[in-house]
């Protein structure tokens, strides 16, 4: 529930979020804003001086008397113009096409290298010019010099220059903007700034930063450091050729207040959906999880076999009442099923069962006839053949009374069947555990596969028939001892007497089978035979326990696969 509450909850946090990223940016971007607003009101304002200076000289420059008349009539002329502007100009001049200065509104002793530079580019360019901040000549104020050529039949004659007084573009910003925290600076092509504002050098962003802000078309706007090392938001505008207007606005408080909206957005999207989620919580509780716990209850109290019975709640949704109906339906149809296969189940153990009886009925009816057959023979050595034959038999029939007995048809306990098959053949020998010879079972609580069962009893069988045959001859006395130990999986099968034992200086005639068969069986068993002989003889094997299929197959396919198992392990022994 939890889960889907969080999933449905993403699409909400990441609207709300971008909603709150983009206001954090939209603070962020006020302070480019508000210094494109500003540098767009100081480039109206400062550009109108440089159009009136523009207009001003255009319209002396087509005054033909300026190069006609006399240079004191011109000086005139030229007095008259400053005098209508007073305050903005520190000089107005014309050069003729030589460099040389016709006329002054003041007198002037040199023309300065800078004004002749200026008036050169301004007659080959045949446009307005203006030139670098620099100190006037005769004033020695700073200005920034302007000038316009002087076309007489589409050829330039002369130039008309005017010094615009740097302190007039101070006078017209203001002093009470630099208490607003805005820095404004006009810049030339030279990249000298000068301040309008209350503005120091280090307020100004890097060099290459400054160039990039000069060089954009139009208005440019960008967030940058200063030389200092402050954030601010730079704009630059361009009032004419060579020159531009640069604003600058400190945004350390504009961030500062771009993330405490941030923070505040983030907060009520918290609240938000803490809101939605106990909401959304309670009512899922009341509207299913109530009652889809309520059916996990009555689920969890239903026994198998019985019938579930619906017991339908006042408000229950339709699909929890949907979902009571088809569990009530699965459960009566699983109750049905299993009586069906438990009814399978004692047929098959009923067969099973009767299966493993007449099996060890007839190895008993074989081992009877193969005793009577040895009593018709005279040759000792082919008795005893029989006779090996015949407790072979009776340990297969043994078995499988086991099996059927414990109605354990794929494995069955060791310890029990070592002790009656220990017993059966010491009766088989003619011998009487615990009189002449004494029988020990030291085995653990195991359980053993019928296949390994069967390896596992032919080779005892093997070797306690062979202990008791040649360990104690001439009413000799002593002990056999079956010791079956596991560690996890291993399993330690020791077989041992204190008697003669085993012949092992015997030629394999005389030895017969029974060696090999007790190395055949140790091999299908997964192990390899130590026979040892100290103080008698003792024969020790270690194998690996195999364990039942951890699934179950079903019971029709599983009983086919018993029996296959059954016929497959008694063929190697037959």
């Amino acid at each position: 529930m939890l889960l889907l509450l969080m999933v449905a909850s993403v699409p909400v946090i990441g609207i709300a979020g971008a909603n709150a990223v983009l206001s954090y940016e939209a603070e962020l971007a006020a302070g480019r804003r508000n210094a494109t607003i500003l540098v767009d009101i100081a480039a109206a304002r400062h550009g109108s001086t440089i159009a009136s200076l523009r207009q001003t000289l255009q319209g002396i420059a087509t005054d033909t008397r300026l190069l006609r008349d006399t240079a004191e009539s011109c000086s005139t002329l030229l007095s008259t113009f400053s005098a209508a502007n007073p305050g903005r100009y520190s000089n107005i001049w014309v050069m003729d096409r030589d460099g040389q200065t016709r006329c002054s509104s003041i007198a002037l002793l040199t023309t300065p290298q800078k004004d002749s530079a200026t008036a050169h580019r301004a007659m080959m360019g045949r446009d307005f010019i203006l030139g670098p901040f620099q100190q006037g000549a005769v004033t020695g104020r700073p200005v920034i010099i302007g000038a316009v050529p002087i076309l007489a039949e589409g050829e330039a004659q002369g130039v008309i220059a005017a010094g615009l007084l740097l302190e007039y573009f101070v006078r017209s910003e203001g002093r009470d903007q630099g208490r607003q925290g805005q820095r404004i600076w006009l810049v030339d092509a030279e990249g000298s700034a000068l301040p309008l504002t209350q503005a120091g050098a280090i307020e100004l962003p890097e060099p290459g930063m400054l160039r990039q802000l000069q060089d954009a078309s139009g208005i440019a706007a960008l967030e940058a450091r200063s030389q200092a090392g402050a954030d601010y938001a730079y704009a630059s505008a361009r009032l004419a050729p060579g020159l531009s207007v640069l604003v600058g606005l400190p945004i350390g408080e504009i961030r500062s207040t771009a993330m405490a909206v941030l923070l505040r957005r983030v907060a009520e999207l918290a609240a938000f959906l803490l809101a939605c989620l106990v909401v959304i919580v309670v009512g899922a509780d009341i509207a299913i999880a109530r009652p889809l716990r309520r059916l996990a209850a009555r689920v969890r109290g239903w026994q198998p076999g019985a019938p579930f019975g619906r017991a339908a709640q006042r408000g229950e949704p339709e699909e929890v009442q949907a979902l009571e109906q088809a569990f009530d339906d699965a459960a009566r149809a699983i109750a049905g099923r299993e009586e069906e296969l438990q009814a399978a189940l004692r047929q098959r153990d009923l067969l099973m069962a009767e299966i493993h009886h007449r099996v060890k009925n007839n190895l008993q009816i074989v081992a009877s006839l193969l005793n009577l057959q040895a009593g018709r023979l005279r040759d000792p050595r082919a008795r005893a053949e029989f006779a090996t034959a015949r407790d072979r038999v009776q340990a297969l029939a043994t078995l499988h009374r086991h099996l059927y007995t414990n109605r354990t048809f794929e494995v069955i306990a060791l310890r029990p069947f070592l002790e009656e098959l220990g017993h059966q053949l010491f009766a088989a020998m003619g011998e009487r555990p615990g009189q002449r010879i004494k029988l020990a079972v030291e085995a653990d609580e195991l359980e053993i596969l019928t296949d390994q069962a069967v390896s596992l009893a032919l080779l005892i069988t093997e070797t306690v028939t062979n202990a008791i045959k040649h360990g104690f001859p001439d009413a000799r006395s002593g002990t056999v001892t079956i010791a079956v130990h596991a560690e996890g999986d291993e399993v330690t099968l020791t077989v041992r007497d204190d008697g003669l034992g085993l012949r092992l200086e015997d030629n394999a005639q005389d030895r017969g089978i029974g060696l090999t068969l007790i190395r055949g069986f140790a091999q299908h068993l997964g192990g390899e035979v130590e026979i040892r002989q100290a103080g008698g003889t003792e024969l020790r094997l270690r194998f690996t326990l195999r364990r039942r299929e951890a699934e179950p197959e079903p019971p029709l396919r599983r009983e086919r696969a018993e029996g296959g198992n059954e016929q497959v392990a008694a063929q190697p022994e037959a």
